[in-house]
Formats: C-alpha cells, sequence, structure tokens
C-alpha cells in the first residue's frame, strides 16, 4: 500500500517536466530566429551601402571631369546627379569641391563660387562626395 500512495502524490510531476522542456525549447527557437531575422536585414543594408559607395565614387569622377574641362567657365564646386542601378532603382550622389590653402588664388575658380578651405591641406582641392541609395549614405573625400 505504501508504494501505491508514492505513486498517487507524484502523477502531475510528469507533465510539470514536459511544459518546462517545451517552453525551453520554445525559448530557444524564438532566440535563434531573432538572431537570423536580424543578420537577413544586415545582409540586405550591405548590397545597399555598395550601391550608395559606388553612387559616390561617382560624384567623386564626375566633379573631377568637371574640374578638368577645357573651359573654366564650366566649373562647378557643388553638383549632383543620379546614377541607373541595373535593378530599376536609382542611387544619387551630392558632391562638394574646394579648393585647397596650397592653391593660387587665380587657379581656383572664385567667381565660379569655389572657396579656399583652410582645412584642406591637399595640392589643388578637397572632394566630398556623399552617395545615397535606399536611405543608406557612403561619403567618399578625395586630396588631389
Amino acid at each position: 500500500m505504501s508504494h501505491t500512495k508514492q505513486f498517487t502524490n507524484q502523477r502531475g510531476v510528469s507533465l510539470l517536466f514536459i511544459i518546462l522542456i517545451s517552453s525551453v525549447i520554445l525559448s530557444i527557437g524564438a532566440g535563434v530566429s531573432v538572431i537570423i531575422i536580424q543578420e537577413v536585414k544586415i545582409i540586405e543594408q550591405v548590397g545597399d551601402s555598395v550601391v550608395s559607395f559606388y553612387a559616390a565614387d561617382s560624384g567623386v569622377e564626375e566633379q573631377l571631369f568637371d574640374l578638368y574641362k577645357a573651359l573654366p567657365a564650366e566649373h562647378s564646386p557643388q553638383h549632383s546627379g543620379n546614377v541607373a542601378i541595373t535593378t530599376g532603382g536609382a542611387a544619387s550622389y551630392v558632391v562638394n569641391a574646394k579648393c585647397s590653402v596650397n592653391t593660387a588664388p587665380e587657379d581656383c575658380f572664385m567667381a565660379n563660387g569655389f572657396t579656399i578651405d583652410a582645412d584642406c591641406l591637399a595640392l589643388n582641392y578637397c572632394i566630398k562626395s556623399i552617395g545615397n541609395f535606399e536611405n543608406t549614405k557612403r561619403a567618399i573625400e578625395i586630396k588631389y
């Protein structure tokens, strides 16, 4: 009789044990799901970051081309543009150029809006371009 009494007092322990194990497994699964979702978002942003970087690079190249055209009247210290993306979207850039303190004032195109930047210690110009794609911005700054 003592054996039956001992087992009847332990009837709900197995159910409690199963609920405890199930909740631990569910918690682990939820934690792994959150980590996976965050990683997927990061991977998507990396692609946008690369496109933004190359848009900024396009802005730098465009500014360098503008600076060294044959006609100084066409030079502008600031402009923006769009870069077509093969996926059908468009990235944009905004570029700004300033003359170096080492540049002679007559070579600086001041009549076209250029200014001499005291912080620019380059040989000729400091150019900063900011690329933008899908709310992701990347910047390139060169000293030329």
